[in-house]
């Protein structure tokens, strides 16, 4: 009876460890950041809808405009992304926080969203008087940007660049000028840290 319950526990422990070694990541694969997975798959959504809007409308100015800009604003989108992915790289891994990578990624979310805001609004956005002007630490900064880059690319605008609902495009906007802001105000503190 023992030798039937050792050997029923031996196939048992063997299964269950097939199993978890079956689930554990080749050599080098646990080495990728998940957001530039995220990155990429909103990138690949929006090059989706892209190609759909191709086919369903016709050429007209504001469609040969938005396909000669479309480059620029894809790498605008992405590199937004991407430098902030490399802010919070730079903020939360090693011992030293590297301030000069996060001022440089920092003035590129800048650059990124200015490009973008010139190729995606027409309309030049009113700016309203900043009431709060109590300096942030670099860490409530960090938080601030990645929570407006967040609204910014899951604005239901990208899902249709042809076709935006005006509301939706003022918030759009507004969450690109706040982006702006605050990449400014990050460069600066950053500049500021040794």
């Amino acid at each position: 009876m023992k030798k039937i319950i050792l050997s029923t526990f031996v196939i048992f422990a063997a299964s269950v460890f097939s199993n978890v070694s079956a689930q554990v990541a080749p050599p080098g694969a646990g080495d990728t950041d998940l957001r530039d997975d995220n990155v990429r798959m909103r990138s690949n959504e929006l090059e989706r809808i892209k190609r759909d809007s191709d086919k369903t409308t016709s050429a007209s100015p504001i469609n040969s405009e938005i396909d000669t800009k479309y480059p620029e604003i894809k790498e605008d989108f992405e590199g937004i992304q991407m430098a902030q992915a490399a802010i919070i790289k730079s903020y939360s891994t090693g011992e030293n926080i590297d301030y000069k990578q996060i001022k440089t990624s920092a003035e590129e979310i800048g650059k990124n969203a200015k490009r973008l805001d010139s190729n995606l609004f027409s309309a030049k956005l009113e700016k309203k008087a900043d009431k709060n002007k109590a300096e942030k630490s670099v860490r409530d900064l960090i938080v601030d940007l990645d929570n407006a880059i967040g609204d910014f690319v899951l604005s239901t605008m990208f899902q249709n660049l042809r076709v935006v609902d005006p509301e939706i495009a003022q918030k759009t906007q507004l969450d690109l000028a706040n982006i702006m802001e605050l990449s400014n105000k990050l460069s600066k503190e950053a500049g500021k840290m040794k």
